[in-house]
């Protein structure tokens, strides 16, 4: 069968990336005992570097899965239970006083009554901050992130809103019951075991390296600027496909009835629905505990994983089909910056991940359609104009959304700019860039 789906992936990732303007597409896919891999294109253009299934990007979200699987751990270890009270597995009086109260089960299931965020966002050279210290900050400020803190942190637990803090205080848990930070604890328990040997948490400790990630106006790529967050539990992971897909397996073996990293209870506790989640495309899905899951009714095509993302430059699709002993990761180096929301309809990443599953279940195409990987152009040539408004675009959203308040290195991503297609850089204004971030940043 993974003969068959990699010859497939093989011949269709050259396209993938080039209808979706995608730099570079790199896929994993894992049984219990195989693990295989496929990329195209480039971690970065203007060095002409490959990707790989081996090059290590930032993986926003899926993060998660792993500080669950950190916090179940502990829940085999006695040390907590699902329903515990949050605030009695944290400092007394972390959360402030009157926090309306919630278990360590809401929180991974995005029950905690924290409103959806994106991430506390500076620049790499800025000082990490610890976790708990983060947690307790954010508690007294009271507000989120978004645009300089416009709505309040905290809203009625009970109902589904998607909060990358929220499994940061969960993060939290782990690193106040364990007595030591977050990023060493994950890298021993979960990373080690599970043979992630390239992948680390961005905790302010290491310098993460790997792929460019590309903010993209049709065909023309700019290097996404240098982030990091405060909220690493969450979204904080850096990480390769091939070494996903090695966690991915593991979990694989353990639906199977292996203990791994942790139990098959405590993964079928994960992966049991909890709360039905907003499902755009149609077909009903769930939160389980840091885990995203279809319909049970798909019965045989049933899945669980994640979708992740890292302003403005990196997209992830991970899913295990456990009826079919089957996992896929796959990731992009592309942001749609003029969508803010990249689906994985119509992400590479999520395009490769879900023809794999379909083409495990009915055999991939004998013959696919005739087309070569050339990338097509698929938006108007820049100009100082609009030159100007991609920097306006850049700046809004990185210093107004995200807060950033550090200047980005514009001269280095302007410099770093390419076409995928076949738009000649002529008309590109890197000072009408640069003078558009500002104007955005001020």
């Amino acid at each position: 069968m993974l003969d068959d789906v990699m010859a497939a992936l093989d011949a269709v990732l050259p396209r993938l990336a080039a209808v979706t303007g995608t730099p570079g597409v790199a896929v994993a896919v894992a049984t219990s005992d195989e693990l295989r891999t496929a990329a195209t294109g480039f971690a970065d253009l203007a060095a002409g570097t490959p990707m790989t299934a081996g090059t290590v990007a930032p993986a926003g979200s899926l993060t998660k899965p792993v500080t669950g699987l950190a916090f179940l751990q502990l829940v085999e270890a006695g040390m907590a239970g699902l329903d515990t009270p949050v605030d009695d597995v944290l400092p007394a009086g972390l959360r402030g006083p009157g926090a309306a109260g919630v278990t360590t089960a809401m929180l991974a299931a995005h029950q905690g009554g924290y409103y959806s965020d994106i991430v506390t966002a500076v620049a790499p050279a800025a000082p990490a901050e610890p976790i708990l210290d983060y947690v307790r900050r954010r508690h007294g400020t009271g507000r989120a992130v978004e645009y300089g803190g416009v709505l309040p942190l905290e809203t009625a637990p009970g109902a589904y809103s998607y909060s990358s803090f929220g499994i940061g205080v969960l993060g939290g848990v782990v690193e106040h019951l364990t007595g030591e930070p977050y990023g060493r604890r994950v890298g021993r328990e979960v990373f080690a075991p599970a043979g992630m040997a390239g992948t680390s948490i961005d905790d302010g400790t290491g310098t993460p390296g790997g792929a460019t990630g590309y903010m993209a106006f049709g065909d023309w790529c700019l290097p996404s600027p240098p982030l990091r967050t405060s909220a690493y539990p969450g979204v904080g992971m850096y990480t390769s496909a091939a070494d996903f897909a090695r966690l991915l397996q593991s979990l694989l073996r353990t639906a199977r009835g292996d203990r791994g990293l942790v139990g098959p209870d405590s993964l079928a506790a994960m992966t049991a629905p909890r709360v039905a989640r907003p499902s755009p495309g149609g077909v009903r899905s769930f939160s389980g505990l840091t885990l995203e899951l279809a319909d049970p009714d798909l019965g045989e095509d049933w899945w669980w994983g994640h979708t992740a993302a890292f302003p403005w430059g990196f997209w992830w699709e991970a899913r295990v089909w456990p009826h079919r002993d089957l996992a896929a990761v796959a990731v992009g180096n592309r942001w749609d910056m003029a969508r803010f929301h990249n689906p994985a309809t119509r992400s590479a990443p999520g395009l490769a991940v879900e023809w794999t599953g379909r083409w495990a279940r009915s055999g991939a195409p004998a013959k696919l359609p005739d087309m070569d990987g050339r990338p097509r152009w698929t938006g108007p040539r820049p100009t100082p104009e609009s030159s100007r408004w991609m920097g306006v675009l850049v700046g809004e959203r990185t210093h107004g959304l995200l807060g950033v308040p550090e200047p980005v290195p514009v001269r280095t991503l302007a410099a770093g700019a390419r076409s995928l297609g076949d738009g000649h850089p002529d008309g590109w204004d890197p000072e009408a860039f640069a003078r558009g971030v500002e104007l955005a940043r001020t």
